[in-house]
Parts: C-alpha cells; structure tokens; sequence
C-alpha cells in the first residue's frame, strides 16, 4: 500500500471542495467540533450535549447531502438547482437537530440512529431513482464499498503511523504531551482524512470507465470461499437449534432472533456481493446460495416471529422489539417477492430499507409511537389490578417511560402538571448530569404514583465523604481500626487485652463488633444512606469542588456511637459511595465505605 503524498491530497481537496462543497465544509466544521470537544472544555453539561448532537447531525446532513449531489449529477442539474437542493437538505437536518433532543429522550438516540441508517440507504440508489437497470447500480455501489474500504485501511494506517511519531518524541525528548492528543488525532484522521479521501473516489454514478466493468477477482475469491461458507455453517447452526426446539417443545432463547437478523443481512450483502457472476460458469456453489438462500429464510423468520411474539405479548413494544418487528416483515416481503415473481432488482432492497426504516421514525405508526402506548397500557392495567407480582414490571415500564420518552409520558397517571415538574427539576439540578436529572425525575414519578421503586432495579450512585474529610479527631478515644468495605468479611482484632471479631455485610450494609464476654455492637449504615439520598433530593447537599455526582455531608452526621459495658464505640466514616436507592433484597449493586472505628475504654 502506498500512501498519498501531500501534493495528491491537496489536489483531491480541491477536487472534493468543487464537486461537494457542502459536504467538504461540513467535514472539517465535524473534525474542528470533534477535537475542541475532545479538549475536554469548560462548558455546562447542556451546552455539551448540544454541541454531541451537532457533531451526530453532521453526519445526517453528510450522508444527506452526498445523496443529493449525486442525484443532482445523474439529472445533470444546473448548479443553482444543485444548490436548491443543497439547502433543503441543509434545512431538513437543521429541522432534525431542532427536534430531536438525545440527550434528554431514549427515543430520540433510536431515532437519529434510524435516519442514519436510511440516509445511508439513500446514497446506494439516489443516483439511480429514475434509472432502470442493475448492472449500474451493482459497478456503483461495488466502487462505493471498495473506496470505503479502501480509506479506512489508509486512515488506520496513517493514524497508527502519527500516533507512534508522536509517542517516539515524547519518549525521546521527555516530552510530556496530554493523553487527549491521541484521541484528537483520531478525530483528524477518522472524520477527517478519511471521509475526504473517501469523497475524492467516489465515482460518477454512469461512468463505466470510472466504475470498472471487471469484477474484483479478490472479492469473488473472498465471497466464494470464505463469506458464503461461513453463512452456510452458520444457517447449519440455527436449522439444527429450531430442529431442537420443535423436539423438546421449549421456548426460543432471546439471542435468536438477533442470530437470525445476522443470518439474513449477511445473506442478503453477499448476495448482493456476487450478484454479477450468481450465473457464470464455474460458479455452482455461488449459483446454488443464489437460488437457495430466501428458501432457508423461511423456517428462520416462522422462529424469529414466534420469538418476537414471545417477547411483546409478555413485555409488551419498546422501540428496539418494533424496529425488529419491521425488520422481520420486511425480510418476509423481500423473501416473497424473489420467491414469487423472480425479478432480479436488486435495487429494490435499499429502496424499500430506506422506506420502512423512514417510516420508523415518525407518526402514528412510528417506533416511538407505538411502543409508548404499548408500555403506557401494561401500566394501566397493572395499577388497575395492583397485583403483588406486577411490582417489579410496573416499576421497569416507569424507568422506562421516564427515560425513553420523557416524565410528560406518565401525564394520564397524575392530576400533577408534569410539564410543569419537569421543568422544575430540570432548571434546580442543572449542574447534574442528565442521568442524575432523569433518576430525581424517577424517583419523583414513583411517588406521586405510589409505586416502589425497589423492582425498577434503579438507583444514583454518589460519592459522599465528610466535611473534613482526611481529618480524624481522635481525642479522648484509646484505640483507632480502618475499615472498609473491600476488607475480609470477618476480621480478628485486639482491642488492648480484649478479642474482638468485626464483621462487615454488604447485604445488609452493617458493622458488627463480637467482643468477648460483652454485648455485641451493631453500626446499620441503611439509615444514613436513607438520610442522604432524602438530601440528595431535596438539594441539600454540598457539591465537592471535584465535580460530577461527588457531594460532602456533615462530620457530626457520619460518625455512628454505641456502646457496651467495657467500650465506647464509634464509627467515623470518611465515605460512603454507592447506589442510594437499591431494593435491598438483592447485592448486585456494588456499595463500598471507609472509615475507622474508634475505641474508648469505660
């Protein structure tokens, strides 16, 4: 492989700044936003997610754009039509960045990722939408593919090469360069250089001496002898597992369906992959895939729409099991139409992504849509019945909804303005990260609809430590012992001539002290950690000036005193660190504290 040099790469800007000057702009607007966001700048958290999302709308509006240029290329459009539909294209992600907001809902990061994924559809065939014909289409998106190959493996290459440089001179010249360096010069090169070497090979869309009309001897060795064996193994496995459960007559596991989702999509790339020689002589293993592959698709989509049923008739539509759903039908459709008509357009596959997965985004019908309603109904239902066994469900689908969609999701529950609300605690924890903002909205929701909050498997983890944190007063005490919850479960001790065992439970987050021939001492920490997250709450803690969820707490409330006949006892905790709301009955939430226990003799 031969790098380019530096002369090339200015001529093919140039070239790609000429042909695709929105995209060329928006390139180096991304890189630029990328690295200062990687600086690592001293901005609010709000402003921060919104200039996250712009970086994700540049994207879109690459994608986007790239699709308009080369549909305008293939209608040799003038260039002020070019730049009419430039803008649009421009207005419709501006629209979408206004819109959307991912950082506050789920649903919102489900939909960027849809649009992106069907801009991406869109590219494949916009040069192609009022041209008939597959041989253009397959030599357009064979160069397409191989071009992204192609500046991936040089955009690698040249950031191994600069990110060795530049470790070399740290080490030569003891040079002490931040480690965010590393993660910029990525930014350069992956969106960079390598989205502009990309664009400079990025062929017109009915120029055969551009395109190639050879096909690629490496990629038919690649798909013949390793992709399409690999799928033949892999659909031994999946035929052989439904064969398994039709005999022992049990319940598909979940994974399957995303094994089968797997199976078709690289079935279906690599027949696209060897669409051209499917009938040339010499190639009956091609021939046979070719022929055969919808055929297998039909005993793996009757598993795939029983273990989709399984999972929504008993959980009801998230936005992942909808987008499943429609992935599901439509490999049903594309099956049924190759197997019904055999009509060999294999442009029809982008095309029809590119609509169903549009159609995923908004309206009625809408990923979002439909599985709002459908968890807002389960939790009718559930607060109607109020069933013990419904708890732990009713308490997922609110963490659900108030994450995914947003508190206003849970309106028809309360007489409570939740627009309101929402509003409130957005503005009083603004310096909170948006997962801290979410858990009080959480925890607010699950109040005002009596609902515990123990079965929704939620908490906020905080770090809590003393007001003077690092200072221990020791007077007038005889003997001092450092705990933490990382030690032994049980641990012999001397206390001066006495033996005493102190036990640390994580489950039930006390400290005991056995001494011999006296009363044990029990130190609960669940009260404490109760008192806490009620402050958290309420906003009465004190943010430490480390930042993020770190707070301190009065020393007078972390010390914990008991005693016995023979001791005074107490326990100075220095931190407390945590998920403050956890059903109890489980110890699958990490909770850690230190802090020494302070011993006086009577």
């Amino acid at each position: 492989m031969k790098l380019p040099s530096l002369g090339n790469l200015y001529k093919n800007a140039i070239i790609v700044f000429k042909r695709f000057p929105t995209l060329f702009v928006t390139v180096v607007f991304a890189t630029a936003l990328c690295c200062f966001l990687l600086d690592e700048p001293v901005i609010g958290n709000a402003t921060k997610n919104k200039l996250w999302q712009l970086l994700a709308t540049c994207n879109l509006l690459f994608t986007l754009g790239l699709s308009v240029d080369l549909f305008a290329e293939s209608k040799t459009y003038t260039p002020t039509r070019k730049w009419v539909l430039r803008v649009a294209a421009m207005v419709l992600c501006l629209l979408l960045y206004t819109v959307l907001d991912p950082s506050e809902y789920h649903t919102d990061v489900v939909r960027f990722g849809l649009f992106a994924f069907a801009f991406h559809q869109l590219v494949a065939f916009a040069p192609f939408i009022t041209h008939n014909g597959s041989n253009n289409f397959w030599h357009f998106n064979k160069s397409i593919f191989l071009r992204f190959l192609t500046a991936a493996l040089y955009s690698l290459t040249l950031f191994v090469g600069l990110a060795i440089a530049i470790f070399a001179v740290e080490e030569l010249f003891n040079l002490d360069l931040p480690s965010k360096i590393y993660s910029q010069l990525f930014a350069v090169t992956a969106i960079g250089f390598n989205t502009l070497f990309f664009l400079a090979g990025v062929p017109t869309a009915f120029d055969r001496e551009t395109l190639g009309a050879q096909y690629p001897k490496g990629l038919k060795i690649f798909t013949q002898y390793v992709l399409i064996p690999l799928m033949t193994i892999y659909l031994g496995i999946l035929l052989i597992y439904e064969i398994k459960i039709l005999a022992d007559w049990e319940l598909p596991k979940g994974i399957v369906a995303t094994l089968i989702m797997g199976y078709a999509v690289f079935g279906i790339l690599s027949l696209l992959l060897v669409w051209p020689i499917k009938s040339d002589a010499g190639n009956r293993w091609v021939r046979l895939f070719s022929q055969f592959f919808y055929l297998t698709l039909i005993p793996l989509l009757a598993l795939l729409a029983f273990a989709i049923y399984k999972r929504v008739a008993n959980y009801g539509f998230t936005e992942e099991r909808h987008i499943l759903l429609v992935l599901g039908l439509w490999l049903a459709g594309i099956s049924g139409y190759s197997l019904l008509f055999r009509k060999d357009n294999i442009k029809l596959i982008p095309m029809s992504l590119f609509a169903v997965v549009l159609l995923s985004t908004f309206g009625p019908q809408s990923a979002t849509n439909i599985s709002r309603q459908s968890q807002q109904t389960r939790l009718a239902e559930m607060l109607r019945v109020e069933t013990t066994e419904d708890a732990d469900q009713a308490a997922n689908i609110v963490s659900y909804l108030v994450n995914t969609h947003g508190l206003q999701s849970l309106q028809d529950f309360t007489e409570t303005d939740l627009g309101v609300l929402d509003k409130e605690i957005t503005e009083k924890h603004a310096e909170l990260s948006r997962y801290s903002i979410n858990s009080l909205k959480r925890d607010t929701i699950f109040t005002l609809l009596n609902i515990s909050p123990g079965g929704a498997g939620m908490g906020r983890y905080l770090y809590i430590t003393r007001d003077d944190h690092g200072l221990i007063p020791i007077s007038g005490y005889n003997y001092g012992y450092r705990v933490e919850s990382y030690q032994a479960a049980s641990t012999e001790v001397g206390i001066g001539s006495h033996r005493c065992e102190i036990v640390l439970d994580q489950e039930t987050r006390e400290v005991t002290i056995e001494m011999d021939n006296d009363s044990t001492i029990v130190f609960s920490l669940v009260p404490l950690i109760d008192e806490i997250y009620q402050a958290y709450k309420d906003g009465r803690l004190t943010k430490r000036a480390d930042g993020g969820d770190q707070f301190s707490y009065p020393s007078d409330r972390m010390r914990l005193q008991k005693e016995n006949s023979q001791f005074v006892v107490a326990l100075m905790l220095e931190q407390l660190n945590g998920n403050f709301r956890t059903n109890r009955s489980r110890s699958d939430y990490g909770f850690s504290f230190s802090g020494y226990l302070l011993f006086k003799e009577k």
